[in-house]
């Protein structure tokens, strides 16, 4: 076996680990720690890229293939959960955008129709 496939052999084990890692951290809601998984992720991927630059297509084993699949089919789906995330806080943070205008459009009155705030001011008025 070749040095290189024992070197790409352990680069795999690695990268899977930090991919689960990584699936971790999401389901978590440790986005810090995804930001340094992601960093390492790139590493390991450079290094994959150095090592398999070295090799022909026919030294990579059908095991090897499978893996690296594997690991390829993981962090698309740990994209994809990312992906969704951030399109769900977007629209959480749209809708509570939505609702805190609405609240200043709207106001607050008492029963007499005197305004008992003016959010936009922030003061105490009465409705004239």
């Amino acid at each position: 076996m070749k040095p290189q496939i024992a070197q790409l052999k352990a680069l795999l084990g690695r990268l899977a680990k930090v991919t689960e890692q990584e699936r971790t951290a999401i389901a978590k809601r440790a986005f810090n720690a995804v930001v340094e998984l992601a960093a390492e992720k790139e590493s390991l991927l450079a290094e994959f890229d150095a090592l398999s630059a070295e090799l022909a297509e026919s030294d990579l084993t059908d095991a090897l293939l499978k893996e690296l699949d594997a690991i390829r089919t993981k962090a698309e789906e740990n994209a994809a959960i990312l992906k969704a995330t951030a399109e769900g806080a977007r629209n959480a943070r749209a809708r509570l955008k939505s609702l805190r205008e609405a609240e200043l459009k709207t106001g607050i009155y008492g029963a007499d129709g005197a305004a008992l705030k003016n959010p936009i001011a922030s003061t105490f008025a009465s409705k004239a």
